[in-house]
């Protein structure tokens, strides 16, 4: 645990060496300060006017504000996440210091986990900044606290799950543009085939459309096939967390999103490292 708490740290301190960590946590200081303050505002009008907004009544916080903003904050790693996990295998690759870290008494596992671990503090740095916004409501709402720390759980789980696909991104690249392009690319595509099954019909409308023949083979086929798409994106679970509502799928579903691609990242590291 040393090892890995020792990689860990160098990677983390090497955020902030160079301009790279101020950059990543000062964008998204920025762009979820501007978010949490459109929210903000836009809740107070709805809530003074809720006719003018369509509403028969107040509309609730949790449902309308707390979760949408904190959704939103999940999804800017879309754009983040990338400039994290693209330095931390590829930028070894790249300048030939991976050939370093193999030849140290450290195992694959305290690498990885270690370069995994000063991400996810990385990230622990911007949920600060998500929980400055977030202060803000115990003084003018009457949300419950508890219920404000289980949202700031879900946008540290997506962050960690988008986080994990990237460093297995970043174990396959030479090149960090190339782990940062890919690793953007790929999350972009899960996030827009996601939304776009949410118009797929369900089973029961298609059945009149498949032939009798080969409905035992299709309709099971394209169930299967509409419940993978609508979990691609990784803020599928984080709404109902960011309303307080903590359900045993939603934490399955993370935790083993991010044990499935460290698991690849082992793989791909112990393949990179028999070419080398």
């Amino acid at each position: 645990m040393r090892n890995t708490w020792a990689v860990c740290w160098r990677e983390f301190k090497s955020y902030f060496i160079t301009p790279v960590g101020y950059i990543i946590v000062g964008t998204y200081a920025v762009i979820s300060g501007l978010g949490f303050t459109a929210s903000f505002i836009w809740h107070a009008r709805s809530t003074q006017s809720p006719m003018d907004y369509q509403f028969e009544g107040v509309p609730n916080l949790e449902e309308f504000f707390l979760s949408p903003y904190l959704v939103f904050c999940g999804q800017l790693m879309l754009f983040i996440g990338p400039l994290i996990t693209m330095r931390l295998l590829a930028e070894e690759r790249n300048r030939g210091t991976i050939e370093l870290l193999l030849t140290h008494p450290l195992r694959d596992r305290e690498i990885i986990l270690g370069k995994y671990f000063a991400s996810l503090l990385v990230a622990l740095v911007l949920m600060v900044v998500v929980a400055a916004h977030l202060s803000t409501l115990l003084y003018h709402t009457n949300v419950e606290p508890a219920v404000l720390l289980l949202g700031l759980c879900a946008v540290f789980l997506v962050s960690a799950s988008f986080l994990s696909m990237g460093l297995f991104i970043s174990a396959l690249s030479r090149n960090q543009v190339t782990a940062a392009t890919v690793t953007f690319a790929a999350w972009f595509v899960m996030f827009i085939l996601g939304n776009l099954a949410t118009d797929l019909p369900e089973v029961g409308d298609v059945m009149d459309e498949i032939p009798p023949t080969l409905q035992a083979v299709a309709v099971p086929a394209y169930s299967v096939f509409r419940a993978a798409a609508l979990e691609l994106p990784m803020d599928a679970h984080a709404a109902e967390m960011a309303q307080g509502v903590l359900r045993p799928q939603d934490l399955a579903y993370y935790f083993l999103t991010i044990a499935f691609f460290l698991f690849l990242t082992f793989r791909a590291f112990e393949t990179r490292k028999w070419r080398a």
